[in-house]
């Protein structure tokens, strides 16, 4: 079984795991190689554990809790939090803060987004958050301006968190300027530095994923 119980300096993202049944795994070792804290869900538990890796943090269901200690009993060291719920990702979000972790990334799947999203909306205070499913990247951004070199065809989605946001997208197939659109489509015609500017921080830029 791999480990990744390494001493830490909390400068690289930790890792949730909400939901990864459809999370490709090559993708999932990406986000392993530079060894994060790693907290995983209840439902993300077998899988992640079937796959030989280490977990630092098992949030699981208060009535599960027993069974939970003899099955992760070859997981030790492991922190196993009994909650009374179903909020994992506000105690794992909760969790990392406590610890001084500053950026976290989150897999979870499509089913999921539309509430992991708002539940992220509400912690980009406390830190830099970066939402993955099986097929998209959502990345918060809290600054007016985002700059990225993308490759032709490349095809971002903006998500502005403020209805009266103003766009200025520059380097796609046209020059955007837009007022009040909380939702915007661009494409890259040519590979090169692309420039967003939204009037009303954070938002959200969203990634279509080639695996």
């Amino acid at each position: 079984m791999s480990s990744h119980h390494i001493v830490r300096d909390q400068q690289e993202p930790a890792l949730i795991l909400h939901r990864l049944d459809s999370f490709p795994v090559s993708h999932l070792h990406a986000l392993l190689e530079w060894s994060p804290t790693v907290i995983c869900c209840e439902p993300a538990i077998d899988k992640y554990t079937s796959l030989g890796h280490k977990l630092d943090f098992a949030l699981v269901s208060l009535n599960h809790f027993e069974s939970w200690k003899s099955r992760l009993d070859d997981q030790q060291p492991v922190k196993i939090i009994a909650i009374d719920d179903s909020h994992f990702l506000m105690t794992g979000l909760t969790v990392l803060q406590k610890e001084d972790h500053r950026a976290v990334n989150i897999i979870t799947d499509e089913e999921s987004i539309f509430d992991v999203l708002q539940l992220a909306t509400q912690w980009l205070r406390q830190l830099d958050l970066v939402v993955f499913t099986e097929k998209q990247k959502f990345l918060f951004v809290k600054h007016e301006t985002f700059r990225k070199w993308l490759p032709a065809g490349a095809r971002l989605s903006l998500m502005a968190l403020n209805e009266n946001s103003q766009w200025h997208a520059v380097g796609f197939d046209e020059d955007v300027k837009a007022s009040h659109y909380q939702e915007l489509d661009v494409i890259k015609e040519k590979e090169g530095e692309a420039e967003i500017r939204c009037s009303h921080p954070p938002f959200v830029v969203v990634e279509d994923l080639d695996y």
